[in-house]
């Protein structure tokens, strides 16, 4: 048997996706989670004693530095993302990043050269929701040609404004600071929206334009509402709109894929799975309950980091998912349609 990966999480300003990473971390037989690291020693003491961990630091270093230590997760504000995993990986470690990777392509592919140049792991952390229950369902039924070539669809993430602590308030935290991500409320979840259609696909983003606004919080730093229009190499095209304009209380997510033989739709609030020319019911919609919709996907991240192919993303994914919001935000301040960047 090998023996478990040593892991470390440093920075909790993502909490959304540091706490829940860390507590299926400290669960799983295949890892063991030997430390917390966070500026605020609080926030630290507080995860370390929620998944039995009894190392904490506010040194975003220490643990890099460890060499007993295997692989971290990064889930600091996007700012100070690339200063710590070149760090990391230029300590050989294996890496969890935050999404997205960094606020410009330039920092991005800082991160890419240290990640390609010493061969550790880079797993992008929006990749994980590739390994959904619903996810896999949606890829299943793409790659099994069940909707024929898809042509169309849209997700859409109507959301109130990001919280920078459980417990705290609903205003925006640290993402709503221009100096410290590369934008608000659409990337906050079209870089899950981009990586998944990305995978889905099997194709890149050749043009984005669209539209960001402050419909609702007037005096935010940045945008609390977007809508991008993708275009990809097969000429399929998705509409995006995600938001932190919606009513205290009041989020949903609706998702509609549209192939030529098939369509899928999901709604999170009435909880359904629909899908259309599908199996025995070629000519009428079937519905059944969503399925599970939270990454858990500790088994890959075991996998990937030893080595083995899985479905999760590379340092490549997050730097090219990073070009399509970069193009969405040049499109949306120039009124034009813009071809991301190619990472060269």
């Amino acid at each position: 048997m090998p023996e478990p990966i040593r892991f470390a999480i440093i920075g909790l300003d993502h909490w959304y996706s540091a706490i829940s990473l860390a507590q299926d971390l400290a669960q799983h037989p295949d890892v063991d989670l030997v430390g917390i690291a966070d500026r605020n020693e609080d926030r630290a003491r507080e995860i370390a004693n929620k998944t039995n961990v009894s190392r904490t630091s506010t040194d975003l270093n220490e643990f890099i530095n460890d060499p007993a230590i295997d692989a971290i997760g990064s889930f600091v504000s996007v700012d100070q993302n690339p200063e710590l995993v070149i760090a990391a990986a230029q300590a050989g470690k294996h890496i969890i990043s935050v999404k997205p990777l960094a606020r410009t392509l330039d920092e991005a592919s800082q991160i890419v050269e240290a990640v390609n140049t010493t061969g550790v792991t880079f797993i992008p952390a929006e990749s994980r929701a590739r390994e959904n229950d619903q996810n896999q369902r949606l890829t299943t039924l793409v790659r099994s040609n069940a909707l024929g070539r898809l042509v169309s669809g849209n997700f859409v993430l109507s959301g109130g404004l990001p919280k920078a602590w459980p417990d705290a308030a609903p205003d925006g935290g640290w993402w709503a600071d221009p100096s410290r991500g590369p934008g608000g409320g659409w990337i906050d979840h079209s870089i899950y929206q981009i990586d998944l259609l990305r995978w889905l696909l099997g194709e890149e983003v050749v043009a984005v334009s669209g539209r960001k606004a402050n419909l609702v919080h007037q005096d935010l730093g940045v945008e609390d509402y977007g809508h991008a229009i993708v275009e990809f190499e097969s000429g399929a095209t998705f509409s995006l709109e995600d938001t932190w304009s919606a009513p205290v209380g009041g989020s949903r997510v609706t998702s509609s894929l549209i192939g030529t033989a098939g369509a899928v739709y999901i709604d999170t609030v009435a909880g359904t799975f629909s899908t259309f020319g599908i199996d025995d019911k070629a000519d009428s919609w079937s519905t059944e309950p969503t399925t599970r919709n939270t990454p858990n996907p500790i088994r890959s991240i075991v996998d990937q980091i030893r080595g083995k192919q899985t479905s999760l993303g590379t340092v490549e994914d997050a730097w090219n998912n990073l070009a399509v919001a970069r193009a969405f935000y040049e499109a949306s301040a120039t009124g034009t349609v813009v071809s991301p960047q190619k990472l060269k």
